[in-house]
């Protein structure tokens, strides 16, 4: 099957999330499902009001998922915390979707689909990772030392954390942002 991962974005760690889901893509042409699936990932301003939708081609028997992305919610999220935002979104999106279209894939495929995706998601902290992890050692009182050690990430990436779960909502661009707009523009 082809899986594919496209961007419209400047300004957020977005286009370099999507680089890393080319071994995903690489992945997934060794995987058995009776259509394509191509997801375009659009970070836009909230005032462009943009929805995100799917469309099923029957001609190119092909899923296409098209994902709109608030850029001012994304702005203010680490790199960490967009992956784990745009995995869950991924996931779940992609579940709904296939089950929308029943009559190109049955059951035992979509659960297989779902199955592998999900493995690979998790090994590579797209599901389950690294923030919710630190979010779990720290409602349990670790230390931000011990934690940013356990997990092997800054310290300040874990006091920031650990203020957004203190209700300390962020109205900054991330430092992760602005090093991804120094990096490259538009994808």
């Amino acid at each position: 099957m082809e899986l594919t991962f496209l961007v419209d974005t400047c300004g957020t760690c977005v286009a370099q999330l999507r680089d890393e889901l080319l071994p995903l893509e690489e992945l997934a042409t060794t995987w058995k499902f009776p259509y394509d699936i191509h997801f375009v990932f659009r970070v836009l301003p909230d005032s462009y009001a943009r929805k995100t939708f799917r469309r099923f081609d029957s001609k190119d028997h092909a899923l296409y998922l098209d994902i709109s992305i608030v850029y001012e919610q994304y702005l203010c999220m680490s790199k960490n915390e967009q992956r784990e935002a745009l995995g869950a979104f991924i996931y779940r999106y992609l579940s709904e979707s296939i089950a929308k279209y029943k009559k190109h894939a049955d059951r035992v495929d979509q659960d297989r689909l779902l199955v592998q995706l999900k493995k690979w998601m998790t090994e590579n902290d797209w599901l389950d990772g690294k923030i919710g992890k630190a979010k779990e050692l720290l409602a349990q009182n670790a230390g931000l030392y011990e934690v940013s050690q356990q997990l092997r990430m800054p310290l300040d990436e874990i006091e920031y954390i650990l203020l957004r779960m203190n209700g300390h909502e962020p109205k900054d661009i991330h430092p992760d942002n602005m090093l991804a707009g120094k990096t490259g523009g538009p994808q």
